[in-house]
C-alpha cells in the first residue's frame, strides 16, 4: 500500500502592494524624454506601463523615479520636474483644484482625492496654532525614490504656492526624513529655504493665511462638474470587476475622454484583462457596440456641463473632442437644437 503524505500547508500570501495611477510613471518618462533619455533606458519597467489611467504597483513608480534621477543625473529631480509641471498632469483633480476659490480649497481637494491617486502614500494639511502643517508619507521600506518624491511634495508647496498665488512664502519649518541629496546652498537655492535633514518626518509649515489667498482661475461652474464627475469615478472605482461589463466599459470612457480622448477597443481590452474579440463579443451580446456607448456617454455628459452653465468649447473639450465642430454636429444630432440655443445653457465664453 503506498504510503500516504500529508498535503504541504498552504501559502500564506502577504498584504497586496498599494497601487498608484500610471500617469506619474508615464510624466516622468516623458519628461526624461524631453532632455534627451530615452525610453529604453527605463527597461522593461517602462513596458508595464500602458495608459496613464492605469493601476500600477507603487514600487514600480518608485523604479521610474530612480531611473530618472540616474539618467538626468539629477539629485534634485523632485524639485526639477515639479517646477515645470502642469496643472492637467492630475486631470480631473488638477482642473478641480485649479477651479477652487481659495488656495486652501484646492489642497482640501487635492489631499481628498490623493487615496485614489496613490493608495500607498499620505499627504496630509493639519491647521493649527495659526500654521498650515504638510506632511508626506512615503510607502514602503527605506529607498532614494522616498527622497526624490518628498522633495516633490515640498517644491510643489514651497515653490509653487508662491508662483500661482502671485505672494512669497515664508516657511516656518521644514524638515526633510532624508539626507541631503545636493549640496544644502542648493536646496536653500531651489526652496527658498534650508531644510532640516534626517527629520523625523517629512514636515513644512506655512502661515495659516496663505491658504486663504484666492486663485485666479476660479470657476464654480466647473468645480460643481468636476466634483460630481470625480464622485462618480471614485465611487466605482473600488470594484471594478463585480461590475457588468458594460458598466466597466462606460466607466473607462467616462475616466478617459477629458484627457486621453476617446478609447479604442484595444486600450479597454487591455485595461479589463481580456481579447478585443471578447470584449466585442460581450458588448454585441447586450446589443450595444463601442460606438454607441461612447456616444451616450458623450450626449449625457454634454447635458449635464451645458445645464451648469459651461461654454460650448468647454464641455467639447471634456468630451474628448478634437474639433469643436464635431461637438456641435453631435449636439444638435442628440437634441436637435445647436448648442448656442440649448435652453438650459449660459455659456460664460
Amino acid at each position: 500500500m503506498p504510503r500516504r503524505t500529508a498535503a504541504p500547508p498552504p501559502q500564506r500570501r502577504g498584504p497586496a502592494e498599494p497601487t498608484c495611477w500610471a500617469r506619474g510613471a508615464l510624466d516622468l518618462i516623458a519628461y526624461a524624454g524631453e532632455r534627451g533619455v530615452p525610453r529604453s533606458a527605463f527597461g522593461p519597467r517602462a513596458g508595464r506601463l500602458a495608459h496613464p489611467d492605469q493601476r500600477i504597483p507603487v514600487s514600480l513608480y518608485y523604479d521610474v523615479v530612480e531611473a530618472a534621477a540616474q539618467a538626468l543625473r539629477d539629485p534634485l529631480l523632485g524639485v526639477s520636474y515639479i517646477e515645470q509641471v502642469q496643472p492637467a498632469s492630475l486631470d480631473a483633480v488638477g482642473f478641480l483644484a485649479m477651479a477652487s476659490s481659495t488656495l486652501g480649497e484646492a489642497l482640501a481637494r487635492i489631499i481628498r482625492h490623493h487615496r485614489w491617486i496613490t493608495e500607498g502614500e499620505r499627504f496630509e494639511l493639519d491647521v493649527a496654532g495659526g500654521l498650515a502643517c504638510f506632511g508626506f508619507v512615503p510607502w514602503g521600506p527605506p529607498r532614494l525614490a522616498h527622497a526624490h518624491v518628498a522633495d516633490m511634495y515640498a517644491a510643489d508647496c514651497l515653490v509653487l504656492v508662491p508662483r500661482l498665488t502671485g505672494a512669497p512664502v515664508r516657511p516656518q519649518g521644514f524638515g526633510l526624513a532624508h539626507a541631503s541629496l545636493a549640496p544644502p546652498a542648493e536646496y536653500e537655492r531651489r526652496f527658498g529655504a534650508l531644510p532640516r535633514f534626517n527629520a523625523a518626518r517629512n514636515e513644512w509649515r506655512l502661515p495659516a493665511e496663505v491658504l486663504q489667498r484666492p486663485l485666479p482661475g476660479a470657476d464654480p461652474g466647473l468645480v460643481r462638474f468636476f466634483s460630481r464627475y470625480l464622485e462618480e469615478r471614485h465611487g466605482a472605482a473600488p470594484q471594478p470587476a463585480s461590475a457588468p461589463i458594460v458598466e466597466q466599459v462606460r466607466q473607462r470612457i467616462c475616466e478617459s475622454l477629458p484627457d486621453a480622448g476617446v478609447p479604442t477597443l484595444a486600450q479597454l481590452a487591455a485595461q479589463l484583462h481580456c481579447s478585443e474579440r471578447s470584449l466585442q463579443r460581450r458588448l454585441a451580446g447586450a446589443g450595444l457596440s463601442l460606438t454607441g456607448l461612447v456616444d451616450e456617454v458623450r450626449r449625457t455628459r454634454a447635458l449635464a456641463c451645458m445645464e451648469m452653465g459651461l461654454s460650448a468649447a468647454e464641455t467639447s473639450l471634456l468630451l474628448g473632442y478634437a474639433d469643436p465642430a464635431g461637438f456641435h454636429r453631435a449636439f444638435k444630432r442628440w437634441t436637435g437644437v445647436p448648442a448656442k440655443q440649448w435652453p438650459t445653457a449660459s455659456p460664460r465664453a
